[in-house]
């Protein structure tokens, strides 16, 4: 909340960065302005500092404001700094190559999935980077998983966010996500049947510390008429044993 931070300036700053997104990545002054409530000049003002610094850049053809290249370095210094993520990706690369199928890697923050990788199989090109790309935790394969063993506190701020409805599939009723979310550690895997994205099936688990607490989850996904009951069996299987292996060296 506002009231509690103490550079309310620097607050309203990065509230601006927060707008840009995967849907929404270039906006104008007047887009800034109406989305967080404040006044055009004080968004003007602080959005061309973060030109000057590098934090944002100007697109000459519409005159709309994008994330800078600045960004991109810092991304990379956080890459190299999650440890535990260079030492899950040669497991990731192996269960990709073994289920023909992306294999993906993320965290949660602040009610939703963040991810930090992906693997596709030796025989399929990687078409975009997947770090820092963010998504629902309640509708994704990889988001579910690790919900079912968060605390009830974080599903419950999920749930007061909104559950917004992605496809026929998406579960938008909070007590239907619940019984979801026990029958995953009922199961001990999530499924995500086209829930986040028409013709996408998938299934998570999480991935634990030593102290049994979720720090990231890892998904299979691919395209649904590949994903029947007796595949996603084998596909659980095979990542329930990776998972096992990650987990002990965590």
């Amino acid at each position: 909340m506002t009231k509690d931070v103490k550079v309310k300036s620097l607050y309203k700053a990065l509230k601006i960065l927060e707008c840009f997104s995967i849907d929404k990545p270039e906006l104008g002054i007047t887009e800034i302005s109406e989305q967080l409530g404040l006044y055009k000049s004080n968004v003007f003002n602080i959005v061309d500092t973060f030109v000057k610094a590098g934090y944002l850049e100007q697109n000459p053809e519409n005159d709309k404001y994008r994330l800078g290249i600045k960004f991109l370095e810092l991304a990379h210094i956080i890459s190299n700094n999650i440890g535990f993520r260079k030492m899950i990706l040669p497991y990731m690369q192996e269960l990709a190559d073994a289920v023909s199928e992306t294999v993906y890697l993320a965290i949660p923050s602040e009610g939703e999935v963040v991810y930090l990788d992906s693997c596709n199989p030796k025989n399929q090109l990687s078409t975009r980077s997947m770090l820092g790309v963010k998504a629902p935790l309640y509708c994704t394969g990889i988001g579910k998983a690790m919900l079912a063993y968060l605390p009830r506190e974080t599903v419950e701020a999920v749930i007061a966010k909104g559950l917004k409805k992605y496809t026929e599939n998406t579960i938008v009723e909070p007590e239907a996500l619940y019984h979801e979310l026990a029958a995953i550690q009922a199961r001990g895997y999530s499924i995500d049947n086209m829930e986040h994205e028409f013709g996408i099936k998938c299934i998570g688990m999480p991935l634990r510390n030593h102290r049994g607490q979720v720090v990231a989850g890892i998904s299979i996904s691919g395209p649904s008429l590949r994903f029947s009951d007796d595949k996603i069996q084998v596909y659980a299987e095979k990542l329930q044993a990776v998972i096992h292996q990650i987990e002990e060296k965590l």
